[in-house]
């Protein structure tokens, strides 16, 4: 139905508000946009664009299905005036301009709902975080904390309905009304002004962009882009910077200090401090317990070990020791800098490494082709090409990469692409997309030299290296400590996670193909790249230079590929990861392993693997790829692992 068409119905009410991302697969990043709303007798329509004459449709929800209209509890979004409408297995949350303009709203659809025979008692006025609701902490699934309008004691909800219903002429769309449109455009973008504060110092290098100040306030001119905003600072000059900088004002609580690493894991907590090895260096990040944190410490006495101590809360208070405590978690760290109180330690320093400024969505706001001429090439890094497992070949490259630096300040890695190897035009329209990719856990692709020969592709540089030699390296000690290799894999399936919701196939996941940062972050490299690939002998399954021990049987018999494909290489890539390393089937040749893969034989399970972990990593290897689970699923599952796994904190 258009817009035209929906004029034809009695609106009831429209207006112009903010939702949340509904994240209807799991794990897509939570961002609010400004839509139009308009609601009619029968439906909810939000619509692109700022009002009623411009925009498409972006969204329908038809009232009958609607389960539940309520309030959501303000600090639980991090967004004022906020209230959910609960239909279908979904939840939509809605940000009004105004306390009087959501009961307005929320008084409105319960009127329209009532009837509905879907209507729930009980709902959570919070949101899900992690996998858990922030009002009572209870699970995904678990019945509602609090009871509905529709059964709640003193509901006067709907005796204001009529009012409202005879009022909402006065609210038709801002052409009809006596203030222009134009005006009101200006009044609406007001009223949706917010203020973040910069975590991050970034230091502008194209036209268009804006430096940040840590700890300065800026103003957000236009965050409807996902990984750069338009932002004033207070000297009224107005510029793009990246949004993974800054953090909205009034959600700002420990990020601002360097000691806070959010919901760093347990086992990367462990390895980093350990790495420091300094007496007293120290972290506060997220506890596995609902809103609760944990003191990390590393100390050399009795000998080198982290220790972990649970910040406890009574009264509003907090405290690692009843005696000493305080209104703040900083006045907490601050005074055990000074006094160990039951520490094994004072708290000395902060972990340097912890809290390294995240990577950006390309290196400007709108910048993907990069002048090759603003590069340095520093020395070789490695060397390679896509799908290739050589025993004993003679290798051709197909690909160098070489630590670089952009405009000499900026770290990077270049990857020198063989002329004629690529689909050029189909790799620079993948390219494009592919730098608008942004997640911790994938390497970020700056840009591409496309403009002349041969291509160079731009990432950010890892200092560590491909994971499978970093596991080769560091065999002797990961072996010893099967929880880091648990978290290594997760961190992979947390990246492909977010390229199975966007929709891309790596086609070539591999312990290879999976890089380590400085600060021991692990990252999923290469995606997409491999389709643009012209060589035949690739994607035949009797070629020497196909990945035959990542392939699962609908790719050995039809090379087809999918999410499902990248499935099964995940799980030859934990088993990688559980073996530090070893190549998988040890030494049987191609032809060996396309007959036991197809005959049903599986990888066996790692001396150090876990039972518990081999059955997630044996539920990727499912000959029926329908029947593999998504990489949504088996990031939760590995999730549960660690939090089962985790030792209590001290």
């Amino acid at each position: 139905m258009t817009m035209a068409e929906e004029d034809a119905e009695d609106i009831l009410k429209q207006a112009l508000m903010v939702k949340r991302s509904q994240n209807k697969r799991t794990f897509g990043p939570v961002n609010y946009k400004t839509r139009w709303f308009v609601l009619t007798v029968d439906c909810l329509v939000y619509y692109d664009g700022l009002s009623s004459e411009v925009g498409r449709e972006k969204g329908r929800i038809n009232l009958k299905t609607v389960r539940a209209v309520e309030n959501v509890i303000d600090h639980a979004l991090e967004r004022k005036h906020a209230f959910q409408i609960i239909y279908n297995e979904h939840i939509l949350y809605v940000m009004a301009n105004s306390s009087d303009e959501r009961t307005e709203w929320v008084t409105l659809l319960r009127r329209l709902c009532q009837g509905n025979k879907a209507v729930i008692d009980k709902y959570h006025c919070g949101v899900l975080s992690g996998r858990r609701w922030s009002c009572c902490g209870a699970y995904k699934n678990c019945v509602g904390c609090d009871k509905t309008w529709s059964c709640a004691p003193n509901n006067n909800s709907t005796s204001q309905s009529s009012d409202i219903v005879s009022s909402n002429v006065r609210n038709a769309a801002p052409n009809s009304g006596s203030v222009s449109s134009l005006e009101n455009l200006n009044q609406l973008r007001n009223n949706h002004s917010k203020m973040v504060v910069c975590l991050y110092p970034f230091q502008a290098i194209e036209k268009g962009d804006l430096d940040l100040i840590k700890g300065e306030e800026y103003e957000v001119i236009d965050g409807t882009k996902e990984n750069w905003w338009q932002v004033r600072n207070n000297h009224g000059e107005i510029g793009y910077v990246p949004s993974n900088y800054v953090e909205e004002k009034s959600a700002l609580g420990l990020h601002r200090f360097d000691w806070y690493v959010g919901d760093m894991s347990r086992q990367r907590c462990e390895m980093l401090l350990k790495n420091e090895a300094k007496e007293g260096c120290f972290v506060v990040r997220n506890s596995s317990s609902k809103n609760m944190f944990t003191l990390s410490i590393f100390t050399r006495f009795p000998h080198a070990q982290v220790k972990h101590y649970l910040i406890k809360t009574s009264n509003g208070k907090y405290y690692l020791a009843i005696k000493h405590a305080f209104s703040t978690i900083e006045d907490l760290v601050q005074y055990h800098k000074y006094n160990s109180a039951g520490l094994v330690t004072r708290l000395k320093l902060p972990l340097n490494s912890a809290r390294m400024a995240p990577t950006t969505a390309g290196l400007s706001h709108d910048k993907w082709e990069i002048d090759p001429l603003e590069l340095t090439l520093l020395e070789e890094l490695g060397s390679g090409q896509f799908g290739r497992v050589l025993i004993g070949e003679k290798l051709f490259f197909t690909f160098v990469v070489r630590r670089g630096k952009w405009r000499g300040s900026i770290d990077v890695a270049v990857k020198i692409m063989k002329e004629g190897t690529m689909s050029e035009d189909d790799f620079i329209d993948e390219a494009k997309v592919m730098t608008k990719l942004q997640h911790p856990n994938l390497v970020q692709l700056y840009g591409v030299c496309s403009t002349h020969r041969p291509i160079f592709i731009v990432t950010e540089y890892m200092k560590h290296g491909s994971l499978l030699n970093f596991l080769r390296r560091h065999e002797a000690r990961f072996l010893q400590k099967p929880e880091i290799l648990l978290d290594m894999a997760l961190q992979v399936c947390s990246g492909m996670a977010y390229l199975e919701q966007h929709n891309f196939i790596h086609r070539d996941l591999a312990a290879r193909n999976c890089l380590v940062s400085s600060d021991h972050v692990v990252k999923v490299a290469d995606f997409g790249l491999a389709r643009c690939v012209l060589d035949d002998e690739y994607t035949s399954s009797g070629g020497t230079k196909f990945p035959i021990k990542w392939a699962p049987p609908e790719v050995l018999g039809y090379t087809r590929f999918s999410s499902k494909s990248d499935v099964w290489a995940y799980g030859v890539l934990m088993w990688e990861i559980f073996t530090c390393g070893k190549m998988p089937y040890g030494r049987a040749t191609n032809a060996q392993v396309v007959e036991q893969v197809q005959r049903g034989q599986r990888l066996e399970r790692p001396r150090a693997c876990p039972r518990d972990v081999y059955l997630i990593m044996s539920s990727c290897w499912e000959k029926n790829f329908e029947l593999r689970p998504p990489f949504r699923s088996l990031k939760q599952r590995l999730e549960k692992l660690i939090e089962d796994c985790d030792y209590a904190d001290d």
